[in-house]
């Protein structure tokens, strides 16, 4: 049960590690950057960038950009192992602790756990405290049991290990020292000797110590991130500190049973830790626990799974967002627990009743439901959520693919970055391919750290800046990346020869942690080399339409049009469906599609576009008649033909 257990559970955290959740947050490529230092030579303890970082994780990310190159999946990787991880070591942790079959249900409800999954597939250093967290306490409590010296000291260093991961690791020693302090007063004659405690101690003291010291001689690097969140803040608590700690409190205590975490990049938003089932499982086995370390025995694995949970939560309580699930992330996997102890003790009850099956029945009936349940809101509701891949910054992902995929270097949406053949590979439309240029605005490259782990170093990249134009040669192929938002399009565009092809489309949409509605994140222009023919139809104003032809999947027409000469304002297209003469679906819009606008157009211009119709459902698309033209949108008055009667130009069954 227990290999099945950790096979599907492992199975779920390495299940498109890459893909899901979509995008690569800006926190996730600081530690690629992180990484590519640590592959050049770097060996920091502590990592200054982005408000400072334990350096465990960045490690282990230099070990899969090492392997796979500089891909979400490398990243991403080292979390889903450390998750899987942490299945063992949560069985392990509850088998020292309790039972042997509570450590299996901990197991298990680790490995089907919402949190501990979403943890398990995003490149944040969070995911590895809990794993050494489960180390160290089970080896310390196991070793304490079986008299076994060296294993206590085993746990000691594990537990030393965990200031290596996370910052909410710096709130353990509270948790040990008020356990100590419950153990010394409720059960002196059995309180651990000094070599006990020095066993555990002194190796978690040396193993430490190295950051530490780091600590000592940078107090700002180290403790400014937890400043800047505290709600001793008057800016975040708005001066009603009182306030803000008890709703803090009741967030913190609600989260596992009423409401989580609502922020999509940590979890569903709002959804608790635990379902109904496992729930009312969790309730009854922190109450269990409070009779069992309250109660005349005193038990002290009671005692210690109440005292680390309470006090693991105070990092969210004492910080801004409460719930926060990375905040809050040392109470696992000990809050796990709680539903396994829970589950167990209504086992033994069963059995002792004489319904053995039945109890386990309903055990493994609470932890499936927990599990499925999981599965569903995992990899269906939240991976395919629109607000998750905004707020893991997909957009810019999207930009990285698609600039790799234009030079023929570095990533493309594979496991890996083995570079493309030239011409080939996703995200590069027909006609431009692998191997092109690519131009890519510098706002971009700043705003978003990304761009800057995804894209490798390449001749065919030129980042740019506005004030600093980009040219090329004519007759070279290229794509322009364009922040297009207070700035001058057009003059950064002039860089582009004219004659040569330009097709101009919106990037995917983005949307910022506080911004209301999304937006295109950037702007395309693909250029590349075009041999004018006859044109399909010459218009008023000096236009021409070079070609007019169905998409691939016919829902939509391409167009190119020319300008013999640079046009006085901004034309709108008109583009119709028809059915028998009857428009069945319109497509107007800007000349240029609103991105390259015909007011910029210079002698010579030449600019493809593509209109799609929504059509209504059972039109038969093989009988649609499709016919274009220009007219001046102020006026409403169209552009005649000049090489024939009217003012359309049309495609025909």
């Amino acid at each position: 049960m227990f290999v099945i257990i950790l096979i599907v559970g492992a199975a779920l955290r390495f299940y498109q590690i890459g893909a899901m959740p979509p995008g690569l947050y800006q926190d996730e490529a600081y530690n690629g950057l992180d990484a590519l230092k640590v592959i050049g030579g770097a060996r920091p303890l502590y990592f200054a960038a982005n408000n400072g970082r334990e350096p465990f994780y960045i490690y282990l990310v230099a070990l899969g950009v090492a392997a796979l190159g500089r891909t979400p999946a490398a990243a991403r990787l080292p979390a889903a192992i450390l998750g899987a991880l942490t299945i063992p070591a949560a069985y392990a942790l509850g088998r020292a602790l309790f039972s042997r079959r509570a450590g299996l249900l901990a197991a298990a409800i680790t490995a089907g756990s919402f949190w501990a999954l979403a943890l398990s597939r995003i490149g944040l250093r969070a995911v590895a405290l809990p794993l050494f967290t489960a180390l160290s306490l089970a080896c310390a409590a196991s070793g304490w049991r079986s008299r076994r010296l060296w294993l206590v000291a085993l746990g000691g260093a594990f537990y030393g290990f965990t200031f290596y991961t996370y910052l909410a690791a710096r709130f353990t020693p509270l948790a040990l020292i008020l356990f100590l302090i419950f153990w010394y007063i409720a059960r002196p004659h059995t309180f651990p000797r000094p070599r006990w405690l020095a066993a555990f101690g002194a190796p978690a003291v040396l193993v430490v110590a190295p950051l530490a010291a780091v600590a000592l001689n940078q107090p700002d690097l180290f403790f400014g991130r937890a400043a800047q969140v505290s709600i001793f803040s008057a800016a975040v608590n708005g001066g009603d500190m009182w306030g803000t700690l008890f709703h803090n409190l009741i967030a913190a205590l609600g989260m596992f049973v009423v409401r989580g975490d609502a922020i999509a990049r940590h979890n569903l938003p709002g959804r608790p830790v635990f379902d109904p089932i496992l729930g009312a499982a969790f309730v009854a086995g922190v109450l269990i626990s409070l009779r069992r370390a309250l109660g005349a025995e005193r038990d002290r694995a009671a005692a210690l799974a109440l005292i680390w949970t309470g006090v693991m939560l105070v990092p969210t309580i004492l910080a801004e967002d409460a719930p926060h699930f990375l905040r809050g992330v040392g109470v696992l996997p000990m809050a796990l627990l709680f539903p396994a102890l829970g589950l167990d003790v209504l086992m033994s009850w069963a059995r002792d009743k004489g319904h053995r099956i039945a109890g386990i029945v309903v055990a493994a009936c609470a932890v499936t439901a927990g599990f499925g349940l999981t599965v569903n809101d995992y990899f269906g509701r939240y991976a395919l959520d629109p607000d998750t891949a905004y707020l893991f910054q997909s957009a810019a992902t999207e930009l990285a693919r698609d600039v790799n995929a234009t030079t023929g270097v570095g990533w493309t949406g594979g496991l890996s970055d083995s570079p493309l053949p030239e011409g080939e590979g996703p995200g590069v439309r027909p006609g431009v391919g692998a191997g092109a240029s690519a131009y890519l605005d510098l706002r971009l490259w700043d705003t978003f750290p990304s761009l800057r782990f995804l894209l490798p170093q390449s001749d065919r990249l030129t980042v740019f800046d506005e004030r600093h134009p980009f040219s090329f040669a004519r007759g070279a192929r290229a794509v322009v990346y364009l922040w297009p938002y207070d700035r001058r399009p057009r003059a950064v565009l002039s860089g582009i020869p004219p004659g040569m092809l330009i097709g101009p489309m919106a990037g995917p949409l983005a949307r910022g942690d506080l911004e209301p509605a999304p937006y295109s994140l950037y702007s395309v222009y693909r250029v590349e080399p075009f041999s004018a023919n006859t044109p399909s139809a010459e218009f008023e104003g000096g236009f021409r339409l070079y070609s007019i032809s169905r998409t691939a999947d016919a829902d939509g027409v391409e167009l190119i049009w020319g300008a013999d000469r640079a046009p006085a304002k901004d034309y709108q297209v008109f583009a119709q469906a028809l059915v028998n003469g009857n428009i069945v679906a319109q497509a107007d819009g800007p000349l240029g599609a609103g991105l390259y606008p015909s007011s910029w157009w210079r002698a010579g211009e030449i600019v493809r576009e593509s209109r799609r119709f929504d059509l209504p459902l059972g039109v038969n698309t093989a009988g649609l008649t499709i016919s274009v033209g220009l007219y001046d949108p102020a006026t409403g008055e169209r552009l005649k033909r000049l090489d024939a009667p009217g003012d359309a130009a049309d495609i025909t069954p």
